[in-house]
């Protein structure tokens, strides 16, 4: 195990899952004490209290990877502003670092990426860490946008050639020999393949049986997702394969991908259509998907839009969602375990029954309405709220990525406090015995 670059944090409680265990059902709602990330350099956020972003997350073993437009890591406790009053405090570690699960320090891992990262996927056997973003080289080679790394090292795997993406890479699945790629790019080389492609996992060849159907422009833009009928197609945001590896799951911002807005199902062999398709209660944009571990069968989407919401379906049941909250923000990400699906977004409420949307917006506030500021919790089954999971990020947009790995739920942004606490650009939060 690499060397800690920064102490170790408050004592660990939680326990941690072994790759046979199926992992914690519920977590607390206060935050295990690790590093963060330094001040965000983007300049439109100069005067701004915000941490260098996060959104991408992979768990290796005791390894927590980050991904994201970071510039560095603080150690834990250290808030954004004393970073920024002491920028000795700072490693200068810029787009992907490795952090102890354990210990929640910064390890002696660094693949050197030039680039953001965006993406963020490991292989079955927890050796190899799939990375896609807007880099040119990572782990000592020229890969752009696209690259395997060895966990253990940090180097790029010479063997992994893929053609060249024209554009950013925002998602990746595996799904056993085929790895699966989203984004905003246009063609991979010389070949057409609009937002979405599979390749050959070892080599990075491109599979050209594998063809989905044609995006014919217009996406959802702005804050309100708003629908726009121009050549831009829109992109790919988050993908996952599910159902006993037959159905490909995409969200994204496109209007008109395979005739679908927001959201499809793709046949895991050819990239065409599967016979049931989803449909969100609302046009919307799909910022985050994920599976239910009980069936592969339930699907969750982290939807987008006049305020956003958070919707299950079930592979091969009805088209309409088996259930919906609405939030008075966007949702951009959902992760789920046997008994709870964990909600994050840029929203303050989970909406009740007495707040109805306007043409662009929801606000929340009213009766009923509940306070979860950018996280809530409800059941896996019903979607019943769990208004014991009652953690809260700051800062406007919060968090953007989350993840549950074998002993901790795992969530990324650009947040800088949870509960009031510093916890910048990265908080994780250890198992709980259940929900109460």
């Amino acid at each position: 195990m690499a060397a800690a670059l920064f102490p170790a944090g408050a004592g660990f409680s939680g326990r941690i899952a072994s790759a046979a265990d199926s992992g914690p059902s519920f977590f607390s709602s206060e935050p295990y004490r690790t590093s963060g990330t330094s001040p965000s350099e983007d300049p439109r956020d100069a005067g701004r209290d915000k941490a260098g972003k996060v959104v991408a997350l992979a768990e290796a073993g005791t390894k927590i990877f980050l991904g994201g437009y970071f510039a560095g890591v603080t150690p834990p406790g250290v808030g954004t502003k004393a970073a920024q009053q002491d920028p000795t405090l700072v490693v200068h570690r810029p787009y992907l670092v490795a952090l102890d699960v354990t210990s929640g320090a910064l390890t002696e891992w660094d693949a050197h990426p030039d680039g953001p990262v965006l993406a963020l996927a490991l292989s079955a056997d927890g050796t190899k860490l799939y990375v896609g973003g807007m880099f040119s080289s990572i782990g000592g080679r020229r890969t752009p946008r696209l690259a395997v790394l060895d966990v253990a090292t940090g180097s790029a795997d010479p063997n992994f050639t893929p053609p060249t993406p024209n554009a950013y890479v925002r998602a990746l699945g595996l799904d056993g020999p085929t790895l699966f790629i989203g984004g905003a790019f246009t063609t991979l080389g010389t070949t057409g393949r609009p937002q979405l492609a599979a390749l050959d996992a070892a080599s990075g060849a491109l599979l050209t049986n594998w063809n989905p159907p044609p995006n014919t422009g217009g996406h959802f833009g702005g804050q309100t997702g708003t629908s726009d009928q121009g050549s831009d197609p829109g992109n790919i945001s988050d993908l996952k394969v599910a159902a006993g590896g037959t159905v490909v799951v995409v969200g994204g911002n496109f209007l008109h991908f395979g005739g679908r807005s927001g959201l499809i199902a793709l046949d895991v062999r050819t990239g065409r259509p599967t016979a049931w398709q989803p449909a969100l209660d609302q046009p919307r944009p799909v910022y985050g998907t994920d599976v239910w571990p009980v069936d592969d069968r339930t699907i969750y989407v982290a939807a987008g839009g006049k305020g956003g919401a958070v919707e299950a379906f079930t592979i091969g049941g009805g088209a309409k969602p088996v259930w919906v909250h609405k939030t008075d923000g966007d949702g951009t990400d959902v992760v789920a375990t046997p008994q709870r699906v964990y909600f994050i977004g840029h929203f303050d409420y989970v909406l009740g029954s007495n707040t109805t949307c306007g043409p662009t917006s929801c606000a929340g506030g009213n009766p009923g309405d509940n306070l979860n500021r950018h996280i809530a919790a409800f059941d896996a089954t019903n979607g019943a709220q769990d208004l014991n999971f009652n953690a809260q990020f700051n800062t406007a947009q919060g968090p953007e990525v989350a993840l549950i790995g074998a002993g901790h739920l795992y969530v990324g942004g650009d947040f800088t406090r949870v509960n009031f606490v510093a916890h910048p650009g990265f908080a994780q939060f250890s198992p709980a015995s259940s929900g109460a």
